[in-house]
């Protein structure tokens, strides 16, 4: 059997030229990118070192930032202070549970996408961040700023089959087209064209359905390539632009954000904001 490394290749040499033609494109500018992030009490540790890497790798891109609270498990008033003293502006929001499993959940997903794109420019970004997502770089920020594609997203891990879940980046004007078709179809009726009725995969397909560019490249780094790439190394740094910890063991994702960015010494206000309850 051929190494999915080996399989992998030519398409990473495509995606890798593609995106250094788009990354020599000027910064047309203005372009706001609107992050969502559906977050908990319990996820608050996880959901605070994903904030904290972007203030620190989103480079000169404006961000802001939603977090839609979930109503069964809600973040409480002191990690609420936290986030906000972090990000200030952070706007969060009372939601339903939208973990991005069936047609109720992509439901809310999508009408938290919808809010964040209300009074958008049509190429402003909103985009999905997980909470066990923490982001090293702002390559990702520089290539979405310049692509013309309507929907960014990383799909090597699933073959490029779909945009998978975790991080990816939609105009706004796509997710404009995509509420209306959905408004106008119904959701269900159009989950039932695909087999797994999961967000990431319904997203990719929402996309394709209405005939919108989609481009599934290389961007979002998984515990295991960091594992077996013995840590960040510049390639990896070359390569990725974040890590999505897709484990159970998420406490895995804050010792790997202290130990690869901070050489095991991170900033004293930041280990003390994780103990907020």
């Amino acid at each position: 059997m051929i190494p999915i490394r080996i399989r992998q290749f030519p398409a990473f040499v495509q995606s890798a030229i593609q995106r250094a033609r788009v990354l020599q494109k000027p910064d047309p500018g203005g372009r706001v990118f609107h992050l969502c992030f559906f977050s908990c009490e319990s996820y608050f540790r996880y959901l605070y070192c994903s904030l904290h890497s972007l203030t620190q790798n989103a480079g000169a891109h404006t961000v802001k930032v939603l977090v839609f609270n979930d109503t069964d498990q809600p973040l409480t008033d002191p990690q609420i202070a936290a986030i906000q003293a972090l990000i200030p502006g952070t706007r969060v929001i009372p939601w339903p549970k939208s973990m991005g499993w069936g047609a109720e959940q992509i439901g809310w997903i999508w009408r938290a996408y919808g809010l964040a794109a209300e009074g958008a420019k049509d190429d402003d970004i909103i985009a999905r961040v997980d909470s066990d997502v923490f982001f090293f770089n702002d390559t990702i920020f520089k290539t979405v700023a310049r692509s013309d594609a309507d929907l960014v997203g990383d799909g090597h891990y699933v073959g490029l089959k779909y945009s998978q879940g975790g991080c990816y980046f939609f105009k706004a004007s796509a997710v404009r087209k995509v509420n209306a078709m959905i408004a106008s179809e119904g959701m269900e009726r159009i989950l039932g064209e695909i087999g797994i009725q999961v967000e990431d995969i319904a997203a990719t397909h929402f996309a394709r359905r209405l005939n919108l560019k989609v481009w599934l490249t290389w961007f979002m780094m998984f515990p295991d390539e960091l594992k077996n790439a013995g840590g960040l190394t510049p390639w990896s740094r070359w390569k990725f632009s974040c890590l999505h910890f897709v484990m159970k063991n998420k406490a895995a994702m804050l010792d790997a954000y202290e130990r690869e960015i901070y050489g095991g010494q991170s900033p004293a206000p930041y280990r003390e904001a994780l103990k907020v309850q």
